[in-house]
């Protein structure tokens, strides 16, 4: 099954080079929605696959970033801070279109231009004592400017919220 497939990944990855491993639920991919991922967290083994909380797919998914977290806290090893466009989801919900489309659209904005209560999140993982790296991932659209000016806005961001 597809959860021996990723225990298999583990055991390897922990087994060659002592680190862990965590699953991503992504857009477009085999797990993305609640339902999904908690199946996915039922077959595996909590000792050797973890989970990486992206809050902008966890949104895409139809769940949310502190609902995962409140589900899953022991499993959470990584963390995305991802924001999502709730208004661009509904569109895309209510006109069928596929991720790609969504991305495009701009579904995954800058941190706090968009939905994901960030400093929520943040105060529920400093809660439970999570101490692990939180990767800002941002896809940078035509009309955001460079890279570099995303990432300035973002790091911004995160000054407001403290970190």
């Amino acid at each position: 099954t597809f959860a021996d497939g990723a225990e298999r990944v583990a055991q390897a990855v922990r087994e060659q080079t002592g680190l862990r491993t965590v699953f991503h639920p992504h857009g477009a991919g085999y797990v993305e929605t609640p339902s999904e991922v908690s199946r996915l967290l039922e077959l595996t083994n909590p000792e050797l696959l973890g989970l990486c909380l992206d809050s902008g797919h966890a949104a895409l998914g139809g769940g949310d970033a502190l609902s995962l977290l409140e589900q899953a806290a022991d499993r959470v090893w990584h963390v995305h801070f991802k924001d999502y466009a709730r208004e661009v989801g509904e569109r895309a919900r209510a006109e069928s279109w596929d991720y790609f489309a969504q991305v495009r659209a701009g579904i995954f904005c800058e941190l706090g231009q968009g939905d994901v209560d960030f400093s929520a999140l943040l105060a529920a993982l400093q809660h439970r004592g999570y101490d692990g790296w939180i990767v800002v991932e941002q896809d940078v659209l035509p009309g955001m400017g460079t890279p570099l000016e995303s990432a300035r806005r973002n790091r911004a961001y995160l000054a407001d919220l403290g970190l």
